[in-house]
């Protein structure tokens, strides 16, 4: 007589069904993998997110056919991501180079995503976020459908345009469209586990199968596919209003640098004019005629220094880039390339010129370059932290930008743009301002009246004749408060800004090098360093301004002071002069921690793939061993007469792993007969008779009666092993042969793949 239970349709889906179900689980995944595609150029994104889902439906299907649990078939999903990754990925190098970006990008990835500015395909390894999100969803997706668990499996596969999403920008693709396909999918999905269940239900009720439910279920089916599509249809097209920007996670992330920890690079100026005016810095080829190589932009001051204004939460503007990463919005067709080849140069500011599009690095350091290499868009200045060093090549490709006549500037208004807060101003510079302007209203004329009035100053850079360095409150009070003007580059363009500031017009310091100071456009020296003020114009953008007096326009007194009277230089003392000897040592410093912090990370590949194999064969040796632990103490745990067929069924999935299975609807005391010949120093017939006897004997077993018996079921296991040697009673050990088919479940139905049953 047939049971209930062996009536009750299955909740898993079979045949045709499950091929609908899981078809639509492929839609729904490959529609959601639409959504990479703003996260990379050129559909990166899109293709392996696709490629991942494929594989893992393969993946999904096999350990759903093999009945493995979650452990197991977490298992395999690793291995397959561990082997496959690094030959699939277009951003790695097949081979074993790429085994450790993949074992380092599987955790780091996550969040290099949100730190790192679109698109990712400027940077390697980044696919890996839509390879894992594609493979890891799918696998689940497809267990569960195939388990019978559709409205989990849904939600599941919906995961991969959630994180598309979450992890990308502000860009949208299609929303109208794509959002109603994916409900619709999803709803499918549902409606058709839904049918599926009560047709069975109907089934079981009729207790036949041809009576029209068939042609019912087919009907059902399509009227619900067709409503679908009609209420995707009605609400693509009914859209009221199409977003077009959204709140993602990268929004509430910092960029990654922050500049406290470096000196101001204006304060590099008296050191490169003096000390290294004969070093040869650095060689450059094709650089635009009258281009200026520039440094860094500065446009906030806080009393001490000038340096790079910072957000409103604290945090740099920096972020990093990476080798097509576009640097400004520029004409490519109009790009030219310009090559930096470091000589004595040691800092971390990148020279840069107006305007580079993209910057790539080359040399023996070229990785670590890269991977450390910032820029910062408002102030267009490019940091790499690694520090540069003799031998780094910067292949930048740049647009040239020409400077505007005077009269074109008359015609434009000053631009309205975001700098950084001017603070600790001496109010003898904006007196000294507002009395160079006097009555004229004109920005351009106020910038020309204030520029002629600095140039008509000395120049010094202290080496003969009194000028400190630094471009602090002090130095810039008691700069405007002497007879007159007397400094460098660092500290008239400071002045013009502060002075700029002070009456309204928007202005910052550049610091850099002007080539062919020395003669010699190619080579730049300390000597061709330079400093000069820059003022935004509407249509015109960022306009240069050279506010320093000529370098042979140099104190009068100068000569006089040393032959006729010396004392008055005593008589005046400079305030305390800034050390900058002590910079160059801070950078230098910086540089070999930054070596050091690399150092780690350059492993011998040979090394990385033994030590990654290893670890990977002892996970899966754990896996395992575990998992029959796990089985072994559940099967103990249970009361009664389910604790003493645990015991038995312990002793059939030992035999297997031992390589001998029992004739499939034997019973216990046949197979005991089959295996004692197998395993003769095991009283096996005895041990069946006892479970037969607990089994079918009036009452309950006790737990003392079941404790006896898991017992001599563990003295039966290690004598089935007696006559075996070492090397095959550790593959037994390590055979899954049980864990797939384990013993008490190998005649029944298909049970849920998440549950481990004996």
């Amino acid at each position: 007589m047939t049971s209930a239970s062996s009536r009750r349709p299955s909740a898993a889906p079979r045949g045709a069904a499950a091929v609908v179900e899981l078809g639509i689980v492929l839609a729904l995944v490959l529609v959601g993998s639409l959504l990479f595609g703003p996260l990379f150029e050129g559909g990166t994104g899109v293709l392996v997110a696709t490629g991942a889902a494929g594989l893992g439906l393969v993946v999904g299907m096999v350990s759903a056919w093999t009945r493995l649990s979650v452990l197991p078939t977490m298992a395999v999903t690793g291995l397959v991501h561990i082997l496959a990754a690094p030959w699939l990925l277009p951003d790695l190098s097949p081979g074993t180079d790429a085994l450790f970006d993949v074992l380092a990008g599987t955790i780091t990835v996550w969040k290099d995503a949100l730190t790192l500015p679109l698109p990712l395909s400027s940077f390697t390894a980044m696919t890996i976020l839509p390879w894992l999100t594609g493979l890891c969803s799918t696998v689940i997706a497809c267990r569960l459908v195939m388990a019978g668990r559709e409205h989990l499996g849904g939600l599941c596969a919906l995961t991969i345009p959630v994180v598309a999403i979450v992890w990308g920008g502000r860009t949208t693709v299609m929303p109208t469209v794509l959002g109603p396909v994916l409900i619709a999918l999803t709803l499918a999905l549902w409606a058709a586990a839904s049918l599926r269940v009560r047709q069975g239900r109907v089934a079981e009720a009729m207790e036949n199968r041809d009576t029209g439910l068939r042609r019912a279920g087919v009907r059902g089916g399509v009227t619900a596919t067709l409503l679908l599509l009609t209420a995707a249809l009605v609400a693509a097209v009914a859209a009221p209003v199409t977003p077009t920007a959204r709140t993602v996670l990268r929004d509430v992330f910092e960029p990654p640098l922050d500049l406290t920890e470096y000196a101001s690079p204006l304060s590099l100026v008296r050191t490169l004019e003096t000390d290294l005016a004969r070093t040869e810095l650095m060689t450059v080829s094709g650089l635009p005629s009258g281009a200026r190589i520039r440094i860094a932009s500065l446009d906030a001051y806080d009393g001490l220094t000038a340096r790079i204004g910072e957000d409103t939460g604290g945090a740099a503007r920096f972020q990093h880039v990476g080798e097509t990463t576009t640097l400004a919005a520029v004409a490519s067709d109009r790009a030219v390339p310009v090559t930096f080849t470091i000589g004595d140069y040691s800092f971390p500011w990148v020279p840069t010129v107006s305007d580079t599009a993209t910057i790539a690095t080359k040399g023996p350091r070229s990785t670590a370059l890269r991977e450390t290499l910032y820029h910062d868009a408002a102030s267009a200045t490019v940091i790499v932290t690694a520090g540069l060093s003799t031998g780094d090549v910067l292949s930048e490709q740049v647009v040239p930008a020409a400077v505007p006549a005077d009269p074109k500037l008359e015609t434009l208004t000053l631009s309205r743009v975001s700098l950084g807060a001017i603070e600790q101003v001496p109010s003898s510079v904006s007196a000294l301002a507002t009395e160079i302007i006097g009555s004229e209203s004109q920005p351009l004329a106020q910038i020309r009246a204030l520029q002629q009035a600095l140039r008509t100053g000395y120049y010094s850079d202290g080496t003969k004749s009194p000028s400190p360095s630094g471009h602090g409150a002090a130095r810039m009070a008691s700069m405007v408060g002497a007879d007159s003007l007397v400094g460098d580059d660092e500290q008239y363009s400071v002045l013009m800004m502060l002075m700029c500031r002070s009456v309204g017009i928007p202005a910052r310091v550049v610091m850099g090098f002007k080539p062919a100071t020395d003669g010699d456009a190619g080579d730049i020296t300390g000597e061709d360093v330079s400093a000069w003020v820059e003022i935004p114009f509407e249509g015109a953008g960022w306009v240069p301004f050279d506010v320093t007096p000529d370098r042979d326009q140099v104190p009068q007194q100068q000569t006089t002071q040393q032959v006729s009277n010396p004392e008055p230089q005593v008589l005046q003392p400079p305030l305390p002069p800034q050390d900058p000897a002590k910079l160059p040592p801070v950078y230098e410093d910086q540089e070999g921690q930054g070596d050091e912090d690399e150092s780690p990370w350059r492993l011998p590949v040979w090394l990385v793939a033994v030590v990654g194999s290893v670890l990977t064969l002892l996970i899966l040796v754990a896996l395992i061993l575990g998992l029959k632990a796990l089985r072994r103490a559940r099967r103990r745990r249970r009361s009664g007469i389910e604790s003493t067929l645990g015991a038995w069924n312990e002793i059939v999935d030992h035999a297997s792993d031992l390589g001998c299975s029992a004739v499939a609807g034997a019973t216990r005391r046949e197979a005991a007969q089959t295996y004692s010949v197998r395993f003769p120093t095991a009283d096996l017939p005895r041990f069946a008779h006892a479970i037969d006897a607990r089994v079918f004997g009036a009452g309950e077993p006790t737990a003392r009666m079941n404790s006896e018996l898991w017992g001599s079921a563990d003295a039966i296991v290690r004598a089935m092993g007696a006559d075996r040697s070492r090397w095959q009673r550790l593959a037994a050990r390590l055979s899954i042969r049980s864990l797939l088919r384990p013993a008490g479940r190998r005649g029944g139905g298909r049970r849920p793949w998440r549950r481990i049953r004996s």
